[in-house]
């Protein structure tokens, strides 16, 4: 199985020289191999941009784009490929070769006529590290996904959302945009782990989750904030329409029962909403305090509700977007 991958692998052979590339080209396709062929870096890069090969061999000394000069751009690419080096047997050859390696080519080979073998077991090495470069990275990416993923509800968790608000935040500021956060609690949730068990609880949580996902925007972002407790970011959404959405949030989740350990379990929430300020740091702290505050009061109002964050007559109407958020 592992030799079936080596062998599929793509090889981009660029040389100047058509002898070089013809032998090259040769020799690596009996070994397996699919080949492409540049005359030079520039045409590599181009070639490179359109079809992503595993490892690329490159002569040094070519018209336009040289091969350090390759091995530089290509290094930038995200897939970046292996880069083998062919050299010439001058002293001033092997230096560039041993500058090319302290800039992260695989290895580089001298041209001569025994080449071919060593070529075809270079590219066999350099295409199993870039396999296993891709594997790491791919595990990485799983990791941290799940670094940002709340098991039970499957939404992005607090870390998630820290990382996520400043970023919006940066982004209303950089744009001059709105964003409206929104702060969710679910009602008496102790009530369900007392009498229906932890499983049931959590069982709600997801369901919970599943509910208020349907109710939002393809663009708002849901995030387990903590415990029973959720954050909604909404972009491009003032403090006002940011309710309206808390309402019909609010709404959706009352009018049915969420499905609960094989039962239907009535549920209700609360929220808490403000909109982003001009005077709020760029963490969104600030903002999050307010909508915290707008959901403290919604329950000693009597939960089953959404507020809105006061704005003290003080404050004058702060435009962040296309829209002010005026004083009550």
């Amino acid at each position: 199985m592992e030799e079936r991958k080596t062998q599929a692998a793509q090889v981009l052979v660029v040389d100047d020289s058509t002898l070089v590339r013809t032998l090259i080209v040769a020799r690596l396709r009996s070994a397996g191999f699919r080949v492409a062929e540049a005359t030079d870096g520039q045409e590599a890069l181009e070639l490179f941009r359109k079809q992503t090969s595993a490892v690329v061999i490159t002569d040094l000394n070519m018209p336009r784009l040289d091969g350090l000069g390759l091995l530089a751009a290509l290094r930038q690419h995200p897939l970046a490929p292996e880069v083998i080096l062919l050299t010439g047997s001058r002293a001033s050859d092997a230096q560039a070769a041993v500058q090319a390696l302290r800039l992260g080519a695989h290895d580089y080979i001298a041209k001569d006529a025994s080449a071919g073998d060593e070529v075809v077991l270079a590219v066999q090495r350099a295409t199993e590290k870039w396999r296993l470069r891709g594997e790491n990275a791919r595990l990485l990416d799983d990791l941290r996904q799940l670094s940002l993923t709340d098991s039970l509800t499957k939404i992005g968790n607090r870390r998630a959302f820290d990382d996520a608000l400043r970023v919006e935040v940066a982004r209303a500021r950089r744009h001059q945009r709105d964003l409206a956060l929104v702060l969710v609690d679910l009602d008496h949730f102790k009530r369900i782990n007392d009498t229906l068990g932890h499983r049931a609880g959590d069982d709600v949580l997801a369901a919970f989750a599943d509910r208020a996902g349907s109710l939002l925007r393809g663009s708002d972002r849901l995030f387990r904030y903590g415990g029973e407790e959720f954050a909604v970011l909404l972009p491009e959404e003032t403090s006002n329409t940011g309710l309206e959405a808390a309402r019909r949030l609010v709404r959706g989740i009352a009018e049915r029962p969420l499905a609960a350990s094989g039962q239907n379990v009535a549920v209700t929430c609360s929220a808490g909403v403000d909109g982003l300020r001009a005077p709020d740091a760029s963490d969104g702290g600030e903002l999050v305090a307010r909508a915290d505050a707008a959901l403290k009061a919604a329950k000693r109002a009597g939960r089953n509700r959404a507020l809105q964050a006061e704005v003290p007559r003080a404050e004058a109407p702060a435009v962040i977007g296309r829209l002010a958020v005026k004083a009550c």
